[in-house]
């Protein structure tokens, strides 16, 4: 499931290195060039948004398969597009598969788990997950230098062909049939009706979003903030991204050991506070000292905080409604993505990239921050 739950991390970091040759081979502009991270985005949101309910009225297992086959198309058709049109057209396509994949690997554990024991399913998730964003971004920038852009997607669509694989012969079906929803549009907006009047978890689901806008803001800038802002090589900007995303490995096992003695939810709002802070000090090193250890320092840390935040939201979230799992992560993962597409292009305007990345995150963090205050006013869920 983690694998699969990899999905955005290896779909965007290991062509982050190559982002600025796309522009060049292809004869488009950096915007363009960053609508493709949007495209994948957009197509992650909608995929979940139409999936997870559909998990719930026909299953997980035969949905799974069909979103790794439409990932494994849309990486052929990355690798062989001739401008950056197509190129964002079958980004687009990338995502639906993906979002497939995420949403119902997401819906699995609240089937399996529930409580404590999710909220640490969810952290072992975001342990292994951690793997991708630190060797997608190295493996990139090797790549890029050898055999070009076109080379990584497939490399993509071999990646593609092991997550089908994975999914054929490693994941059982999680759903059983006397426990799936009416079937239909009628059970989908049922479902949808369900979820969306817990205000809890509507709380849930925005503290993740801007958590993961703030993630974003630095995933959409860095490359050209750390290459050509501040003039260091692909290979320097692998590494350093390599290292920040050790920080999300670093964090996820903090938080793991964390959930054993304090509740989920008290985790998540103590580090967020935290990230506040270190995003506004990001934000000052940026305006007045500019001095670039120091900013790479403060990456590093609020990398550190990300599983924290987002593992806890979205188990916290699937728990208020877990009998609707699959619709509960769809939203969860929608509004995640959806604010990663608009965020996206937004950080790419500017001529200084690094204060616009800076302000996006500070933002952000203080937007999550204060949806978790909103969702512990209705008390905290069992976590038992």
């Amino acid at each position: 499931m983690a694998l699969l739950a990899a999905s955005p991390a290896l779909s965007t970091d290991m062509y982050l290195p190559a982002m600025p040759g796309i522009a060049a081979d292809l004869n488009t502009t950096t915007p363009l060039v960053q609508l493709t991270l949007s495209a994948f985005m957009a197509g992650m949101a909608i995929g979940q948004l139409i999936i997870g309910p559909i998990s719930d009225q026909l299953g997980r297992k035969g949905l799974l398969i069909g979103g790794a086959v439409a990932a494994l198309i849309a990486s052929v058709l990355c690798a062989v597009a001739p401008s950056i049109s197509v190129l964002i057209a079958a980004r687009i396509l990338q995502g639906l598969g993906g979002g497939a994949c995420v949403v119902i690997s997401r819906a699995i554990v609240p089937d399996l788990a529930r409580g404590k024991k999710a909220a640490q399913a969810f952290a072992l998730l975001m342990i292994i997950q951690g793997v991708a964003p630190v060797a997608a971004p190295l493996f990139g920038g090797v790549l890029v230098e050898h055999v070009g852009w076109r080379g990584i997607f497939w490399t993509l669509a071999l990646i593609n062909v092991a997550q089908l694989m994975v999914v054929i012969f490693g994941i059982r079906e999680s759903k059983p049939v006397e426990e799936r929803s009416a079937a239909g549009v009628r059970g989908m907006l049922a479902n949808y009706a369900f979820v969306l009047g817990n205000r809890q978890f509507l709380a849930y689901v925005l503290t993740l979003a801007f958590a993961f806008g703030a993630l974003f803001s630095y995933i959409s800038a860095s490359p050209f903030v750390i290459q050509t802002q501040m003039g260091m090589s692909v290979g320097v900007f692998s590494l350093i991204f390599g290292v920040n995303a050790c920080g999300l490995i670093i964090g996820g096992m903090v938080n793991r050991r964390l959930l054993q003695k304090v509740h989920a939810h008290k985790v998540m709002r103590t580090v967020l506070l935290s990230f506040v802070i270190l995003c506004l000090l990001l934000l000052l090193e940026v305006l007045f000292v500019q001095w670039t250890p120091l900013f790479l320092v403060l990456l590093f840390l609020l990398m550190s905080h990300i599983p924290m935040i987002m593992a806890n939201a979205t188990a916290l979230g699937t728990e208020v409604v877990r009998a609707r799992a699959g619709s509960g992560s769809a939203i969860l993962g929608f509004t995640q993505f959806s604010m990663a597409a608009l965020v996206s292009p937004l950080v790419g305007l500017g001529s200084d990239k690094a204060l616009t990345m800076a302000l996006a995150m500070a933002i952000s963090a203080l937007c999550a921050l204060g949806f978790s205050y909103l969702a512990g006013r209705k008390g905290l869920p069992t976590m038992a």
